[in-house]
C-alpha cells in the first residue's frame, strides 16, 4: 500500500470513529430488558373479597339467617362451632349483609370479618337474639 492510500484509509477510520464517539441523544437500547424487548406489564390482579361469618359457643342455636345482598337463607337447630365464607370479585361495588341467630342454654359469639379484618361481633348467654349487620365496597 502506498503512503497516499494509508494516509486515506487512516483518516476515514478516524472520521468513523470520531462520529460513533458524538450523538445528539442517548444511543438506542436494543438489548435484554430494553423497552423494545419488554411488553408492559399487567395491572395486579386483585384478590376477591371474602365475608366469614363465625359462630361459637355452648348454646343450643335454634335459628340463624343470614342475608347477603338482600337474598335471605334460614338454617334451623345449628350445632356450634358454625362458620359460613362467601366470595365477592373484587370491584363488584357495596355489599351489604346481616346474620341473625336465636339461641338459648349456653353462651354464644358471632363474628363478622371481611378480608381478615374484624367488622362486627355479639356474644350472649342463657339465650335471646343476636344481630350482626354491616357493608362493605368490594
Amino acid at each position: 500500500m502506498n503512503r497516499a492510500a494509508g494516509f486515506a484509509t487512516l483518516t476515514v477510520l478516524t472520521v468513523l470513529l470520531a462520529a460513533c464517539g458524538t450523538t445528539s441523544g442517548p444511543a438506542p437500547f436494543s438489548g435484554p430488558g430494553s423497552p423494545a424487548t419488554v411488553a408492559a406489564s399487567p395491572e395486579p390482579a386483585h384478590a376477591p373479597h371474602r365475608l366469614v361469618f363465625d359462630v361459637s359457643g355452648t348454646a343450643t342455636v335454634h335459628t340463624l339467617t343470614y342475608v347477603i345482598d338482600g337474598k335471605s337463607t334460614d338454617e334451623h337447630e345449628i350445632t356450634l362451632p358454625w362458620q359460613m365464607t362467601f366470595t365477592f370479585p373484587y370491584g363488584t361495588g357495596r355489599h351489604e349483609w346481616r346474620l341473625v341467630l336465636t339461641n338459648s342454654d349456653g353462651t354464644v359469639n358471632a363474628t363478622a370479618t371481611v378480608d381478615g379484618q374484624l367488622m362486627t361481633n355479639s356474644s350472649g348467654s342463657g339465650g335471646g337474639t343476636l344481630n350482626l349487620d354491616g357493608d362493605f365496597t368490594g
